[in-house]
């Protein structure tokens, strides 16, 4: 309310020096022309020092209010140059007329930019151009009446009829921005609103009060007749003033107002129309040829306008082509799959990776029911997924059915598209593959589950290993007290097998036992056979028939013998399940030899071996021919690693039947473990 107090005192204090001056004729025009261009030049300033607050429509807005007072004071010069210093005996509704009307609609004309809407930079630029191309017809028509008012000073109708224009002109911008206030969701800007139109209002009474006098004349310059000059303009730098600042707009802001180009077409087209409609309602004769020249300015105007819409349209329509090019080529390239259907259920995009996914061609897709390309257990999702609303989102997992037949498992966000109304219109799926993560899962289960075995083994075989030492002792004390030969044999055969379990216990504990990564020298030899020894009873059991061959005078290794135990109880485990599924049975042939600097180990079996498509990538990380839930896929990639961490290898070797690896480790510095020239044995 300052600045509002600040017109009424203004208004009274010019009043009271105007008085006081009107004796002296020589400085009552200067500290009238001065003092009438305050008001408005104070809002232009208060507009100038808040530019930087604002943007896009909104400081369109206010850019357009403040030319609007830059127009209003040029009006004031020029009726005070006219009227006063140059002693011109027109109306104020001379020349001076069309700029004081400029400024008067400038508020109706800022409206076109719908600042409460937002900043919405991406239309500024075509708002500008409109609004510039409506300036031009309003001030072709101003200039219509104003030649003919100046033409005809002595005709009462032509100064009448431009009077009335400006009476119904300022009705319609206080009519307008009263509508804005309404209008307005914005608390900030419909209190702006509420402040302009206040102002408005009693600029439309003490226009009305001023033109009275004018037309009467009681008009007296200098004197409280002016406040149709002052009191109104202080409602401009107070709405400016307490006006809200431009806020970011949020990321692909769809709030935009519709391209208006019809506004500068239908401008250009009406102007002859116009032009001939004003000429019969009032006949100037003499300035035809001014009427003629504002004619041909105002076309000779509209037409770098028209041009300037189609350069910002065709500019526009560049700037939207190439985002939608890049986020359409980003869709394509993601790896995610997007899916888009329409509210009715039928496919309306799909990129690629959603294609290939479910094996189909963009073209067979489109216009068709999701439905095709989901398995049963997930059509029933869909219905659900037609009853979200703007804002919802659905996410969940869905069974996708491929062109083959075959299905898969997908992680799915699905959102909807909506209007400005909130009308759904279509759903957009972004989904991704996560079969191979179920998987993975599974492996990861499958290996704790083992891990928490071994720790169940180890423990097992702590709790044997007293009673077995227990036995052991027992026998040996009853060994040693009977004499009789029958019972000493069968006590030397409970102590023999007694000794066979305790190998068998410390077996086990050897190969559940977190390993170090110290090495030591040991025999191969003995480490194959320590590990045959763990199976020894399942290959009775199943029927595999076991033959071994170690060669003489092999070298020691350096290794850590935990995990080449566990590489060759990889290998020796995968023959046994190979030939058990395959002809429940077969021949386990396991042999060792020496071949240059390194020692070897070679385990054959006759199952139904690797095909030749997967031979090279059964050492890969989770890779597995057996069936879901029979094997994790991390035995050879594992046993791989330990052979190369050791120096060595580990191949498979073509066969003409079964399978046969090769494990490989460099010979140590330590002489040769002394042997038997060359074991073979054979074990059913």
């Amino acid at each position: 309310m300052g600045w509002l107090g600040f017109g009424v005192g203004y208004s009274i204090l010019y009043a009271f020096l105007g008085a006081y001056l009107r004796p002296f004729p020589a400085v009552l025009p200067w500290y009238r022309i001065f003092a009438l261009l305050v008001p408005p030049l104070v809002g232009v300033v208060v507009i100038a020092r808040r530019r930087h607050a604002w943007t896009g429509c909104q400081w369109l807005f206010w850019a357009t209010l403040a030319l609007g007072l830059l127009m209003s004071a040029i009006s004031v010069v020029g009726w005070s140059v006219d009227e006063l210093l140059l002693g011109v005996s027109t109306s104020w509704l001379g020349w001076h007329a069309v700029f004081a009307l400029f400024g008067a609609v400038a508020p109706l004309l800022a409206l076109l930019a719908q600042p409460h809407r937002g900043a919405r930079e991406k239309v500024a630029a075509t708002t500008a151009v409109d609004i510039a191309g409506i300036a031009v017809l309003t001030g072709f028509l101003y200039s219509h009446f104003v030649v003919v008012s100046d033409a005809t000073v002595a005709s009462q109708a032509a100064s009448q009829s431009l009077l009335l224009l400006s009476e119904l002109q300022q009705f319609l911008v206080c009519i307008g921005m009263t509508v804005a206030v309404f209008l307005a969701d914005d608390p900030g800007w419909r209190a702006t609103y509420r402040r302009l139109a206040l102002g408005l209002c009693i600029s439309l009474i003490t226009l009305t009060l001023g033109n009275a006098e004018l037309w009467q004349g009681f008009y007296q310059s200098a004197s409280l007749g002016d406040v149709m000059w002052i009191l109104p303009f202080a409602f401009y730098p107070w709405a400016a003033a307490e006006a809200p600042k431009s806020t970011v707009a949020a990321q692909g802001d769809t709030d935009e107002s519709p391209s208006r180009p019809w506004i500068i077409f239908a401008g250009l087209a009406l102007l002859p129309l116009i032009d001939y409609g004003l000429r019969r309602a009032a006949p100037s004769g003499e300035v035809d040829r001014l009427q003629d020249l504002s004619t041909a300015v105002a076309i000779v105007s509209v037409l770098p306008l028209l041009m300037a819409r189609l350069a910002v349209e065709r500019a526009e329509v560049r700037q939207v082509d190439a985002k939608l090019r890049l986020m359409g080529a980003a869709v394509e390239e993601a790896n995610e799959l997007i899916l888009i259907v329409s509210l009715d259920g039928a496919v309306r995009h799909a990129n690629r990776a959603f294609c290939e996914a479910v094996g189909y061609e963009i073209g067979d897709l489109l216009d068709r029911s999701p439905m095709e390309v989901l398995a049963g257990e997930s059509q029933s999702v869909l219905y659900e997924i037609r009853s979200m609303r703007k804002g919802e989102a659905w996410t969940g997992t869905l069974v996708h059915r491929r062109k083959d037949g075959s299905t898969f498992q997908a992680a799915c966000a699905i959102v909807p598209l909506c209007t400005e109304r909130g009308d759904v219109t279509h759903f957009v799926h972004m989904e991704r593959d996560i079969t191979e993560e179920i998987r993975l899962r599974g492996h990861l289960i499958h290996s704790e589950r083992l891990s928490a075995v071994g720790q169940l083994v180890s423990g097992i075989a702590h709790e044997l290993n007293n009673p077995l030492q227990s036995i052991l002792g027992f026998t040996e004390l009853l060994i040693d007290a009977e004499q009789r030969p029958e019972p000493r044999r069968d006590l030397e055969h409970v102590r023999s097998e007694a000794i066979r379990a305790g190998k068998i216990v410390r077996n086990l504990l050897a190969f559940v036992r977190r390993s170090s990564t110290e090495r030591s020298v040991a025999d191969l030899n003995e480490i194959v056979r320590t590990t045959i020894a763990l199976r020894s009873y399942e290959f009775g059991s199943a029927s595999i028939r076991l033959f071994e061959s170690y060669a003489d005078g092999l070298p020691s290794v350096v290794v850590n013998p935990e995990e080449i135990q566990q590489v060759i109880l990889n290998l020796i485990l995968n023959a046994e399940q190979a030939m058990r599924a395959a002809n429940k049975g077969g021949t386990l042939t396991v042999s060792t030899d020496r071949s240059g600097d390194l020692v070897a180990v070679e385990i054959r079996d006759d199952g139904p071996g690797v095909p030749a498509a997967l031979a090279g990538r059964v050492f890969e990380p989770f890779f597995s021919t057996k069936e879901v839930g029979e094997g994790t896929g991390l035995g050879l990639s594992i046993a791989m690693g330990i052979a190369e961490a050791h120096g060595g290898s580990l191949q498979l070797l073509p066969t003409d039947k079964g399978a046969c690896f090769r494990l490989s480790i460099p010979a140590g510095a330590a002489d040769h473990v002394p042997g038997p020239a060359l074991v073979a044995t054979t074990r059913h």
